[in-house]
């Protein structure tokens, strides 16, 4: 193989890799070395959680904070009388409106 071959050669990743790689690019992320910068992840929760409460519908609210303190689609569902279908719903323009929001 020459230099340039070995240059331009793919590699397989494995899955893991690149889970282990997104959590480390999350501002959730803690480094085990702890050099993270907390000033900046809590002014991050706070903004966050401000426009949870704020942005969102209520039915989003409610749906958002029941999956972010654990709970399945499919238990969220029972809790709020709904389909797992409509959960879902929820949860994605949630998320995507976060999103829009946080990029500001």
């Amino acid at each position: 193989m020459s230099s340039s071959e070995h240059r331009f050669a793919e590699i397989q990743v494995e899955p893991e890799v690149l889970e282990r790689f997104s959590a480390e690019m999350s501002p959730y992320y803690r480094s085990s070395s702890g050099t993270g910068d907390k000033e900046d992840h809590s002014a991050y929760h706070r903004k966050l959680m401000w426009h949870i409460h704020n942005s969102l519908s209520e039915r989003q609210k409610q749906t958002l904070l029941l999956v972010l303190s654990g709970k399945t689609e499919r238990e969220v569902a029972t809790i709020l009388g709904i389909t797992q279908q409509v959960v879902h719903i929820y949860k994605w323009r949630a998320i995507r409106r976060l999103q829009e929001k946080l990029k500001s």
